[in-house]
């Protein structure tokens, strides 16, 4: 299980929307943003562009125009080296912040187990939370169970916009009593797929993208039940 090395201008970018937003409202802007990147950037060219495009139209979702520019504009100028990139709050988690709903942590960052045939989800919360989640992605349905033995995941995600074949109910097999599984998506049977889970005895929730991405974040953030 490989982990997920972060590029320097995501640390950056990420540092920046976290100085000037409350940090809830910073990974929803970056994880939309992200999420609707075609190609997740790999220069820093590409880096750069990201806080013109997907990071810009992201943060005027969520900010009045002028705010959402001047935000975009720091963020570009920091990556080009115009201006100082500000203290990465993910060099010291503070232990004294709060999810954004009434959900306990865990001590250190949240595992979070991501079932889907590709790592784009797994790359999009990471780059979205930072250091506060450890995703894992997992694509053969058949290795799914090894994983969660090994990695002890408090989240398991399964992502239906990427599906893996041969889902059922034996995907939360092995899962500590109180991990929790997220359907993320309205693909055909995700509903039939909770019902299952929920009859084996397994905590389990879909939440529909389409809804926005806070209630992901909520769970993942603050960890398992």
């Amino acid at each position: 299980m490989a982990s997920m090395a972060e590029a320097r201008e995501l640390k950056e970018i990420r540092a920046v929307l976290r100085t000037e937003m409350e940090e809830k409202d910073a990974s929803a802007v970056l994880f939309v943003g992200l999420d609707r990147t075609e190609t997740f950037p790999s220069s820093e060219d590409e880096w750069v562009a990201f806080t013109q495009t997907g990071l810009k139209q992201a943060l005027g979702e969520h900010l009045d125009e002028d705010t959402a520019v001047r935000i975009a504009a720091l963020a570009r100028s920091v990556l080009t080296g115009e201006s100082t990139p500000p203290p990465d709050p993910d060099a010291l988690l503070d232990s004294g912040d709060k999810p954004t709903r009434q959900l306990p942590r865990l001590d250190g960052p949240s595992k979070v187990l991501v079932v889907a045939s590709g790592s784009r989800l797994a790359r999009v919360l990471k780059g979205a939370l930072g250091s506060r989640v450890v995703p894992m992605a997992v694509g053969d349905i058949s290795r799914v169970a090894a994983f969660v033995d090994e990695f002890e995941p408090g989240v398991l995600v399964v992502d239906l916009t990427e599906p893996v074949r041969g889902l059922g109910p034996g995907v939360a097999k092995g899962l500590g009593d109180h991990a929790l599984v997220v359907v993320w998506g309205t693909a055909q049977g995700a509903k039939r797929l909770v019902e299952q889970l929920a009859e084996s005895g397994t905590r389990a929730v879909q939440l529909d993208r389409r809804e926005g991405v806070a209630p992901l974040l909520d769970l993942v953030h603050g960890a398992a039940l």
